[in-house]
Parts: structure tokens; sequence; C-alpha cells
């Protein structure tokens, strides 16, 4: 009995280290069973052409040649992957990309990282994202960062600046949005046709690219307006902001 008693503690340690073990093992690969997607932005286009890329497009009666965009703010709560396909993923929430509140920044130097994150591995078949106006209070820090996005009392979702061009003579413009919304879009190849669904896998890297496109923002029946005409078109700004913008898989 007393030899039993004195090496019952080692039988015990070396259960005990063996369970350590196999539960270090489990937390290390459920830890790294998801995807690392990155999430960048950039624009599709500088250059806004008088006529867009489509056949029905005719020139409009303008004062100048055409339109470069240089930069674009939008203001975003939130962006989430989202899955309705039957998968091993099938029953789980929305994932988050990333939470807010932040800004999407989009220029003419080229791509930003926007984020990183770790999804669960899963069939997605959308993504969801909300932009809408700034708060003073809730949101001063990032007013104070992108004070283009206040003027007074109003705050605004959406900034854009460029500049027209007229017998290479260029006038400089911003226009701004207060449009709120809840988007939610399918994904794009290269190629811009609709992909059903992406498919993230474990231990894997995946990059979406967010795109504003500028020529969509200001063309209305294949006509290109002027940006600086917001009486007429600031409604037109609004509605094609939220048609102008897609995100791809890369």
């Amino acid at each position: 009995m007393n030899h039993l008693r004195r090496f019952f503690p080692l039988y015990t340690i070396a259960a005990t280290l063996v369970a350590i073990l196999i539960s270090s093992g489990c937390s290390s690969s459920t830890a790294n069973n998801g995807s690392t997607v990155t999430m960048q932005s950039q624009l599709a286009a500088s250059d806004v052409d008088r006529a867009m890329p489509v056949k029905i497009a005719t020139p409009a009666s303008l004062d100048f040649d055409s339109i470069v965009i240089t930069n674009a703010i939008v203001f975003v709560s939130d962006v989430k992957l989202h899955s309705d396909v039957e998968d091993t993923n099938s029953d789980a929430h929305d994932q988050e990309i990333k939470t807010g509140p932040f800004v999407i920044v989009f220029d003419s130097s080229g791509t930003h990282i926007v984020t990183s994150a770790t999804i669960p591995a899963g069939t997605y078949d959308r993504i969801k994202f909300e932009f809408h106006k700034p708060g003073k209070g809730a949101d001063a820090t990032i007013l104070n960062q992108y004070p283009m996005l206040q003027n007074g009392g109003q705050t605004y979702s959406v900034w854009i600046y460029g500049y027209t061009v007229k017998a290479g003579v260029r006038t400089s413009f911003s226009v701004t949005s207060i449009r709120s919304e809840n988007i939610t879009l399918r994904f794009k190849d290269k190629g811009d046709n609709d992909l059903n669904n992406i498919v993230l896998n474990s231990n894997t890297t995946a990059n979406l690219l967010f795109e504003l496109d500028p020529r969509i923002v200001f063309h209305l029946g294949g006509n290109l307006f002027d940006p600086r005409d917001l009486n007429d078109h600031q409604k037109d700004i609004d509605n094609n902001i939220l048609v102008a913008i897609r995100v791809v898989e890369f």
C-alpha cells in the first residue's frame, strides 16, 4: 500500500500533462481554423469622361471636357460577411470584418488597406455594410481627423473631391452626401461578373477590394452631368453613390 501511495501522484501528474497537451493542441487548431481576410479600397478610375463606357452613353452639353476625381471618403459603421448557404457555416451569424465607426478612403494614389480580420471558414454570398452621417458628439474624433465631413451643424456620410478640365484648365470642386443606407452587395470578380459566393478555407488568406467608381456617380442616363450643379443633381449624386460601390474578390 505504501508503494502504491508513493507512485500514485506520478500517474496523476502524467495524466494531467497529457490532458493539457491535448487541450493545447485543440485550442491551437481552433484558433487557426479561420481564413484571414484583408480588405482594401481603391478608386475604380480617376478620369470621368463625357461618355460612360457603355453602349447607350452619349455626350452631354457641358462647359468642360472631363472630370478627374482625386479623393473620396465614405463614413462606415461596420462591414460584415453574410451567408445563407447550406454548409458548415450556415447557422452562424454575420461575421464581422471591421466594426466602427471608421472611414474608407479612396484616392488617386492607389490602393489602401482598410482592415484585416480572421473569419470562420465557410461559404459567404454577400457583404453588408452601413454608411451614415457621423454624429458631432459620438464621432468627434473622426470629424476632427476628417473635417471635410462637416460644415457648421451639418455632417456628411460621403465627401468627394476633384476637378473639371476644359482646354487643359482645371477647376476644383467637392461634393458631399448625407445619404444613410444599409447596403448588401454580392461579390464581383475582376471582370465585373457577379459571383454566387466566395469560399473561405481554413488557414488561408483572401483579399477583397472595395471599389468606388466615380464614373457612375456623375452620370445620369448615360450622360455626364456637372457636379457643381447641385441644385439639379444632388439627389442624383445621393442615389448614384449606392450603385457606384462594388466588392471584388481577387
